[in-house]
C-alpha cells in the first residue's frame, strides 16, 4: 500500500509539473518598457518629408523580443518623445546581452528643430525640419529601390542598390550621399523618358562608391519612390 501510495504521489508530481510547463510555453508574452541607448537620425528632412530614425538599445537575455514602439509629438514644445516596447517571453533563456534596433516612423513635422526623449523625458536626440520649398512630396523623383547594402573591398566601400523600375522609361540618373558622424543619407534620383513604355518592369543593381569613413556603425537611409526609404544598420570597418 505504501509504495502504491508513493507511486500515484509522483505520477501525480509528473503530471503537475508537465501542465506547467506546457502553460509557462504557452503562455501569451508580456510587454515592458525598455530604452534606447542611442537613436540614428539623417539628416536633410524638410516639412514635406515622413520622418524617422532608427533607436538602438540592449535586450539582457534571450527572452526579449521588439515590439512596436509608442511615438508622442508635442507640437508646441517640438518633442518627440519614444516609448521602446519590448515581448517577454516566459521559459528557458539565454543570460547573454542582445542588441536589438526598432525603426521609429515619425511622419510629417513643421520646420525647425526637434527633440527626441523617452522616459523621464531624457533627451536622446534631435531633428532638424527644413521649411519645404515646392508643393511637391520629394524634391526629386526617388528610384523604387527595394534593398541597400554595404561591401567593403580594402580601402574601398561599396554600396549595391536594387529594386525594379515599373518601365523601361524610368532610369537612374544619380545617386546623391551625404553623411554625418553616424549616418549615411543616400538619394537615387531617377527619371522619366517621354514616349510609350512598353517594356517592363525591369530590375536593376546600382553600385556606388562611399566617400571615406571612419570606423564605426552607421545607419544606412535610403531614399525610395513615394515617401519610402529603406533604413538598415551597417558596421564599417
Amino acid at each position: 500500500m505504501n509504495r502504491l501510495f508513493t507511486y500515484l504521489l509522483a505520477a501525480a508530481a509528473v503530471v503537475t509539473t508537465s501542465t506547467s510547463f506546457a502553460d509557462s510555453t504557452t503562455s501569451a508574452p508580456t510587454q515592458i518598457g525598455v530604452t534606447f541607448d542611442k537613436v540614428y537620425v539623417p539628416v536633410g528632412f524638410d516639412s514635406n518629408d515622413h520622418v524617422q530614425f532608427v533607436g538602438e538599445g540592449m535586450f539582457k537575455n534571450s527572452c526579449y523580443r521588439p515590439a512596436p514602439t509608442t511615438v508622442a509629438i508635442d507640437t508646441v514644445t517640438k518633442t518627440i518623445k519614444v516609448g521602446p516596447v519590448a515581448y517577454e517571453y516566459s521559459g528557458f533563456c539565454l543570460q547573454v546581452i542582445l542588441p536589438f534596433d526598432r525603426v521609429v516612423d515619425v511622419g510629417l513635422l513643421s520646420a525647425g528643430t526637434w527633440q527626441i526623449t523617452q522616459a523621464d523625458d531624457k533627451k536622446i536626440g534631435e531633428i532638424v525640419v527644413k521649411q519645404n520649398l515646392t508643393s511637391e512630396p520629394d524634391d526629386f523623383l526617388y528610384a523604387p529601390v527595394s534593398q541597400a547594402y554595404v561591401r567593403q573591398a580594402g580601402s574601398r566601400t561599396n554600396l549595391f542598390l536594387n529594386g525594379t523600375f515599373p518601365n523601361e522609361c524610368m532610369t537612374m540618373q544619380d545617386v546623391k550621399i551625404s553623411t554625418t558622424d553616424d549616418a549615411i543619407m543616400v538619394q537615387p534620383i531617377a527619371v522619366m523618358a517621354q514616349g510609350a513604355c512598353t517594356g517592363g518592369p525591369m530590375s536593376f543593381t546600382k553600385l556606388v562608391k562611399l566617400p571615406a569613413l571612419k570606423a564605426g556603425r552607421y545607419l544606412l537611409h535610403v531614399r525610395s519612390v513615394n515617401g519610402n526609404a529603406i533604413n538598415s544598420l551597417v558596421e564599417i570597418k
